[in-house]
Order: structure tokens, then sequence, then C-alpha cells
């Protein structure tokens, strides 16, 4: 019998997305807020990546862990695992922050 990760909602009609394990309603969920978040954290990825001053380095590299940890949190509310890549990405910022800050 099919049962959401999220809701906890099962029955053996249920619909369960295959790569999250959430129902469809949950899925749609997480898919519409992990979006924005990670057109947030491109954006600010990319400024920083431009960034000549050290100060805006700063505020970039802030805001990819600032929204990069957002999606942490999104994805322990729906119970999966976050991906590596994201988990790299916030530390490659953090180590970057930190050097533009000396």
């Amino acid at each position: 019998m099919a049962k959401c990760k999220k809701c906890g909602k099962k029955g053996l009609f249920l619909k369960i997305e295959a790569d999250t394990g959430l129902c469809v309603s949950c899925n749609e969920k997480f898919a519409q807020k992990g979006k924005l978040l990670t057109e947030k954290i491109t954006e600010a990825k990319n400024k920083a990546t431009v960034a000549k001053d050290s100060e805006e380095i700063v505020k970039f590299c802030k805001s990819v862990e600032e929204y990069g940890n957002e999606l942490l949190a999104l994805n322990k509310a729906h119970n999966l695992e976050p991906s590596q890549e994201l988990l790299d990405l916030i530390q490659t910022h953090k180590r970057m922050r930190e050097q533009a800050e000396k």
C-alpha cells in the first residue's frame, strides 16, 4: 500500500511520486517552494561569482547560505535527503565568504 512520506496519507490507489515518495499534493507544494529557493540560490551564486568587491561577495555568499539552509529545511520537512550538490554549494560559499571577510 502506498504511503506519503510527508503527510502520511495511504491507500491502494494513492499516487506516490517515485523520485520523492510524496503524494501528488505534497510533491507539488515541495516543488513550488523548492523551485523558488533554487532560483534565488542560483541568482545569488551567479552574483557572488562575478562580484569584485569583497563586501558584495560576502553579501551574496550569505544569501546562498541562507537560501540553501531554507532548502535544507524544506527537504527535512518533507522527509527527503538533500542532494550532495546542495550541501557542497553551501559549504563552498561559506568558505568563499570567510575568505572574503579576511
